[in-house]
């Protein structure tokens, strides 16, 4: 964080300016300026977040499947799973460990965690994201 001031009607007022992380919205030297997830990271898009750490950020899914429906996000724009390096080992775990998290501030709710890889099999924003899904028994996958 950068601290600044600016003036409003004569009164100096002290500003908070949030430096983004490295990488965040790079992905081979290319800001990612067309992905949703990257806009709503940046504060571009408003949104209210359920958990909000330094690498990792969780909204409500505005098309709910479940009655407990959130997106857990990577502030590091990865593609899908595929696109993940080893350098990505500790995000991921930090992804999981956010799941387990969501489930103790729901009681303790049993979930699911779905995870889609390509337009084929249902991923329709190219940025990886997990769905936490709780709050009613699910059908069974297989």
């Amino acid at each position: 964080d950068a601290r600044d001031s600016k003036s409003r009607g004569g009164n100096t007022v002290s500003v908070r300016v949030r430096s983004l992380a490295p990488n965040f919205f790079l992905t081979m030297g290319v800001v990612m300026e067309e992905c949703i997830f990257c806009k709503v990271v940046a504060g571009d898009i408003s949104s209210k977040s359920v958990m909000d750490t330094d690498n990792v950020l969780v909204l409500k899914d505005i098309a709910p499947k479940a009655p407990i429906h959130y997106l857990i996000i990577p502030k590091k724009h990865l593609q899908d799973l595929r696109s993940f390096e080893d350098i990505d080992s500790n995000l991921a775990g930090e992804l999981l460990m956010t799941a387990q998290k969501l489930s103790e501030l729901n009681d303790g709710v049993p979930f699911r965690i779905l995870i889609n890889n390509g337009h084929e099999v249902g991923q329709r924003v190219n940025h990886v994201h997990l769905h936490f899904l709780a709050g009613k028994e699910l059908p069974e996958l297989f």
